[in-house]
């Protein structure tokens, strides 16, 4: 192994859950204490969408600007794109029973994959291989690993292309998709080129292995109906326009928040950080039969695969804040300028599957914290003269905690909620926090407190 493929390695064996603390400001800013254990990231990566229905899309027009600059590589099914006339020949790269590790070398009309891809002057290129052979054959490590591996050699190939290895199609009922995408997004995720990207398209036409059946052809493969649904999501995410030189500029990050009045009285505002996750779903099925409805702050990274979870919680009338992309804290606090590229990925993701444009922000960590002594003050001003609000909270569960249970949520519930107006951090990407979130709940409301979103509550900062 070179050097980069031994970290990345390193990297997917030992990868854990980092653990850091948030901040509290006082008067001198020289002084930080912290109030509770968060976790860097969410530590679960589940690609489906639990309680949602297939997502469809208008179909694809022959004046489509976008793919004519996509070239997909892979395996048999993905020439299946050609076939039932959804793309041109000249952008995919199809070899029926073709592995990662081999489709370089192999030969086209006499021409190697290779050459061909060194020739392309596509600029968005789509790795999938997903031919059930493949999979029985190789297990998920493997997997992820050289499908990783072919996205950094395609890297050096095309190194003005963005290159995006998507996940297993739901077609093979002998194997956990669910591990094998898993295996790859780590592999991807533990690269440091901002153009090697991972996507999870599986939830499009089905779950866990199963095809919806309006997407399955007769051999158990994607119908051209499915390539369709996928194409034409891929068409309308907008995840590359985060890496583009127009975007750096940041002329579009601006937000107007709506006229508000706050409520008078005892108010809890029920905030989520780190979503969405597999729990999502349940903690969205408890406000509702309490008929609460919450603020949910986005993490970027974890809509993918996720978008229907997304889609649900704005459809139900909750409010989407932003928390990052990366929840990477060295990195999103570098400087005003990481914070701002980071910023823009998930501001862009959250618009283009909602339709909407936040308005509110969360600060991983709090506003001040440990990682940010010496951007933290400008990264505020920047934000808030493009006129974005951010909250921080004064009561907590403390689910993030390493040493969390569930009593111990309940306790420092107890413990905090004590205002007339209350900003509760939660997070929904914890399996904890639907067990806890009804107790919590009806504490809060025997204390006289109505629930509402934070479109109606001045900002609590630290």
């Amino acid at each position: 192994m070179n050097k980069k493929t031994m970290t990345a390695y390193a990297l997917l064996c030992s990868f854990c859950v980092l653990l850091t603390s948030c901040g509290k400001k006082e008067d001198e800013r020289d002084s930080y204490i912290a109030v509770y254990e968060e976790f860097t990231e969410p530590t679960e990566t589940v690609t489906e969408a639990e309680t949602t229905a297939p997502v469809t899309y208008a179909p694809l027009t022959e004046d489509n600007g976008y793919l004519s600059d996509v070239l997909i590589i892979g395996d048999g099914e993905c020439g299946k794109a050609v076939s039932c006339g959804l793309l041109t020949a000249d952008s995919v790269i199809s070899v029926q029973g073709a592995k990662p590790e081999n489709i370089l070398s192999a030969e086209i009309d006499g021409k190697t994959v290779r050459d061909i891809i060194k020739a392309s002057d596509k600029h968005y290129v789509y790795l999938m291989f997903t031919e059930k052979e493949l999979l029985d054959s190789t297990s998920s490590d493997i997997y992820g690993y050289d499908v990783f591996t072919l996205g950094e050699e395609i890297r050096e190939l095309l190194p003005e292309s963005m290159v995006i290895p998507l996940s297993v199609l739901p077609i093979n009922e002998n194997i956990d998709i669910a591990e094998y995408n898993d295996s790859l997004h780590m592999w991807v995720r533990s690269s440091p080129d901002e153009y090697l990207i991972y996507k999870d398209v599986s939830f499009v036409c089905g779950n866990k292995g199963d095809l919806f059946d309006e997407y399955a052809d007769a051999d158990g493969g994607v119908s051209s109906e499915g390539w369709n649904e996928l194409l034409r999501y891929i068409d309308i995410d907008r995840f590359y326009n985060d890496m583009t030189e127009d975007t750096k500029s940041y002329d579009g990050l601006t937000a107007e928040r709506p006229e508000y009045t706050v409520t008078e009285g005892k108010v809890a505002y029920l905030t989520f950080d780190d979503g969405p996750s597999k729990y999502t779903p349940q903690i969205l099925e408890i406000l509702r039969e309490n008929d609460i409805k919450a603020t949910f702050f986005i993490t970027g990274w974890c809509i993918e695969g996720k978008e229907n979870i997304l889609k649900q919680v704005a459809e139900e009338g909750h409010t989407i804040g932003l928390h990052s992309w990366s929840h990477d804290y060295e990195t999103i606090y570098a400087s005003k300028k990481s914070w701002l590229e980071d910023f823009g990925r998930v501001y862009n993701k959250v618009y283009a599957v909602t339709g909407q444009k936040p308005w509110c922000f969360r600060f991983p960590g709090g506003s001040y914290n440990n990682y940010n002594r010496d951007t933290a003050d400008g990264i505020i001003s920047e934000m808030e003269s493009r006129g974005f609000a951010y909250y921080d909270w004064n009561a907590a569960t403390a689910d993030a905690s390493t040493s969390a249970t569930y009593d111990s949520c309940l306790e420092n519930i107890y413990d905090s909620i004590n205002a007339d107006h209350e900003v509760v951090l939660m997070h929904d990407s914890l399996e904890l926090t639907p067990e806890y979130l009804q107790d919590v709940i009806d504490y809060i409301r025997g204390q006289g407190y109505s629930f509402e979103t934070v479109d109606t509550a001045d900002e609590v900062k630290f």
